[in-house]
């Protein structure tokens, strides 16, 4: 995607700050959501420009991801179609078509515009610093912001598909992009601290050390993530002030201004190939999922199982936390071998999160990476990292995927979209 750009900061502002109306209200604070306001000739000079700036790419990111997690939900069995849609079924079926049209248009494309926005943001705060009239601690924080959206993105970029290009250049390897998530995330920890932005700092270096850990980077994944302060959480917002403003996730499943066409794996649908969530019982006893045989969904075979962690239009999705943080210093410990400091950060999460018993590993590695993926999959459930865990797991010679399917995708591919307009492919 391209953007032909005179007088940068004037145009392209105006142009974001639309993506900003559009997708996403004005906010007080970079962590905040206040309801659609209307815009002013007066809105658009002195330093308003910057927040709506930063709002733009929030708002692109979020008009994005709760339908990357409901997709790539399908995908690595977090969900089951429960609608007729063929091109959620391919997902849900492992047999992702190049044509489809989900993931050109509800995955894809909202991504790639994501990141764009992310990276034009950086171009456009880092001109506004010569610009009179303009807070520059305000643009200092939006530049670090941006450059953390743009690490995010291409880190979704390098897990959910086989290959990814940008703005037209070659595809890279799902490990070359997380390189270039893992510098963006690098200079977004420079610009954060430079702004002493402690919630972005803390962003930035768990994103670098979910970087490192799908590179299988151990001990730099760990001391990244052991930088991470306690009680730390950063999420997507969204909002009941209109529904494309909504937590899409929670709409499609518990059927708030839709009817319900994602819902939970209970392995008793034959088209199915009787997928079942593998932790279904033990979601169930901790009131994460709720059968509800009053309910029907879409396509009327498939039962209702509700996801019990999004009831609510505006309810946030956790996009890193501190949570994260502890479940990376405890695998890297469980590869190295030390078994009790991996024990003792995953009991803690277990007894305080969820009052469960404490756990003993092994000492077998698959074994324990079973397990750990298992915790991985209660903390993070239904946050978009699901499938990144599957895919790493491959390496170690561990298959979680959901087995039955007619195809055996593990990722995404490039909609024929790109391929046709992409000169480089």
């Amino acid at each position: 995607m391209t953007m032909t750009r005179k007088n940068g900061w004037s145009r392209a502002r105006v142009w974001l700050a639309g993506f900003a109306i559009l997708l996403m209200p004005a906010c007080d604070d970079l962590l905040a959501v206040d309801d659609p306001v209307n815009l002013t000739p007066d809105d658009l000079a002195g330093a308003a420009p910057v927040s709506l700036t930063v709002n733009g790419v929030r708002g692109s990111f979020q008009s994005m991801f709760d339908y990357y997690v409901l997709h790539t939900g399908l995908l690595a069995d977090e969900f089951v179609a429960a609608g007729t849609f063929p091109y959620r079924a391919e997902f849900d079926d492992r047999n992702i078509d190049i044509n489809n049209d989900g993931l050109r248009d509800n995955v894809y494309t909202p991504l790639s515009v994501a990141r764009f926005m992310a990276d034009t943001a950086v171009v456009i705060l880092s001109e506004a610093r010569q610009q009179a009239g303009v807070d520059q601690d305000q643009v200092a924080e939006g530049i670090a912001f941006a450059e953390y959206f743009g690490g995010y993105t291409r880190m979704l970029l390098a897990e959910g598909f086989c290959v990814s290009p940008i703005a037209g250049g070659p595809a890279l390897s799902s490990d070359e992009r997380m390189r270039d998530a893992l510098a963006m995330f690098q200079k977004a920890e420079a610009s954060a601290l430079a702004a002493g932005q402690p919630d972005l700092i803390a962003a930035a270096r768990l994103g670098q050390a979910r970087a490192h850990l799908w590179l299988r980077e151990f001990p730099q994944a760990a001391a990244a993530a052991g930088q991470v302060p306690a009680s730390f959480e950063f999420a997507s917002y969204y909002s009941n002030a209109s529904i494309p403003q909504k937590n899409k996730v929670a709409r499609f499943t518990w059927a708030i201004d839709e009817v319900i066409r994602w819902t939970v794996g209970d392995g008793s649908v034959d088209f199915l190939a009787f997928e079942r969530w593998p932790y279904y019982d033990e979601w169930v006893e901790l009131g994460l999922i709720e059968a509800r045989p009053d309910l029907s969904s879409f396509n009327p075979p498939v039962p209702v199982h509700l996801q019990q962690k999004y009831t609510t239009g505006n309810a946030p999705i956790v996009i890193a936390s501190t949570t994260e943080a502890q479940l990376i210093i405890a695998e890297a410990h469980v590869r190295a071998g030390e078994l009790p400091q991996a024990e003792a950060i995953v009991n803690a999460l277990r007894a305080d999160n969820w009052s469960l018993p404490a756990l003993t590993f092994t000492g077998n590695l698959q074994d324990d990476l079973r397990t750990m993926a298992r915790e991985r999959a209660r903390e993070l459930w239904i946050t978009g990292e699901r499938l990144a865990t599957l895919r790493r797991l491959l390496v170690d010679g561990i298959d979680l995927f959901p087995t039955g399917k007619n195809g055996n995708d593990t990722c995404m591919p490039l909609p024929r979209r790109e391929s046709d307009t992409n000169p480089n492919l």
